[in-house]
């Protein structure tokens, strides 16, 4: 990798870890349970099952797809 390209990843990382992250909304699983994006960093969150957002790990993008498929089929249900 570039020195340059190098370098500017980790202005990006220190910009973050100083002024925290820009958060932006990339899926809406649930009402409740939505996955994040950081503007800068790239980093991927989520909420957990307390509420908290944690890093988005494989298992836990699986499980929210479990979950919004389990969600969708039910409200196909409900409004049938």
């Amino acid at each position: 990798m570039n020195i340059l390209l190098q370098g500017f990843h980790f202005a990006k990382e220190v910009k973050c870890k100083v002024f925290g992250h820009k958060l932006l909304t990339t899926k809406n699983v649930t009402e409740y349970i939505k996955e994040y994006q950081c503007k800068c960093c790239g980093l991927e969150l989520t909420n957990n099952y307390k509420g908290v957002k944690s890093i988005l790990t494989p298992e836990l993008k699986d499980v929210n797809v479990t979950v919004m498929d389990f969600c969708h089929r039910r409200h196909q249900r409900q409004t049938a």
